[in-house]
């Protein structure tokens, strides 16, 4: 049986959870939310995060919202507590002009906004007898917002563009399973579990092991139209494991994820 739920989740008020969903604990709790809030994620798990791990999965969300995906978060207007007042006006761009290569600076909107999604080999976990250490890095799928390049370049009267991006694969992975895990939660989907979710003492960082838990599906790139992102959750009972799909701006034909969070009852 596969159990999948699409669904805009911001139009949905979930209860208080009343603990930490990371560590358990039931002091100076703070609402979680479920996408965040600098991808257009308004549903929030209620007093369900402690100050200590709201700083830990915090960290490594902002490596990934304020890191590569600034500038598409910026281009498509989505939310900022500074309503994007720090964000960068320009953005460096290096190119090959008469055979001799500069950076310059170009305006936002005149940008080739290229986001490069990691793409991952699948977790681990369903590796028998493998240990995974990190997360193993397959290649990239790279998604463009705003003009393309090739008109850029046109524009600009060069013959080369070079587009780097620094990506952090594991703080990546980290941010993916978080939002899978928190959905896992909002559904009630924990109670379907035998014993604890496997993937929290990674999630705190207390084990490198994100590329147990989290690997991207092999299948065909797809978009959904007018669906900024897509969650779903399957039971897989031939591994007999409960599995949650990410996949962010899922109207641009972007990679999905799975998460393990844990085994079935």
């Amino acid at each position: 049986m596969t159990i999948e739920s699409i669904k805009d989740l911001n139009q949905i008020a979930y209860p208080a959870i009343d603990r930490c969903i990371y560590c358990g604990s039931t002091n100076r709790l703070e609402k979680e939310h479920i996408v965040p809030y600098a991808l257009n994620g308004s549903a929030v798990l209620p007093n369900s995060t402690c100050r200590e791990c709201a700083k830990i999965t915090g960290q490594f969300e902002q490596s990934v919202l304020r890191g590569p995906m600034w500038g598409v978060r910026v281009l498509r207007k989505l939310k900022s507590r500074t309503k994007h007042s720090d964000a960068p006006q320009t953005f460096p761009l290096s190119i090959i002009q008469d055979g001799e290569e500069k950076e310059i600076q170009v305006p936002l909107e005149e940008y080739p906004v290229l986001l490069h999604f990691p793409t991952f080999s699948p977790p681990g976990y369903m590796v028998p007898n493998e240990y995974t250490s990190g997360i193993t890095l397959t290649g990239v799928a790279t998604i463009l917002f705003g003009p393309r390049p090739e008109e850029v370049a046109k524009i600009l009267g060069v013959t080369e563009l070079n587009h780097a991006q620094d990506y952090y694969p594991a703080a990546f992975a980290r941010t993916i399973a978080k939002i899978g895990y928190s959905y896992a939660v909002a559904e009630g989907a924990l109670g379907r579990l035998q014993g604890k979710p496997l993937l929290l003492d990674s999630l705190l960082g207390r084990t490198d092991d994100i590329g147990r838990w989290v690997g991207t599906l092999a299948q065909p790139l797809q978009s959904h139209s007018g669906l900024l992102h897509r969650l779903a959750i399957h039971e897989d009972h031939e591994k007999n494991l409960l599995i949650v799909e990410v996949q962010l701006f899922a109207d641009s034909q972007t990679p999905s994820y799975d998460i393990i969070v844990g085994h079935l009852k």
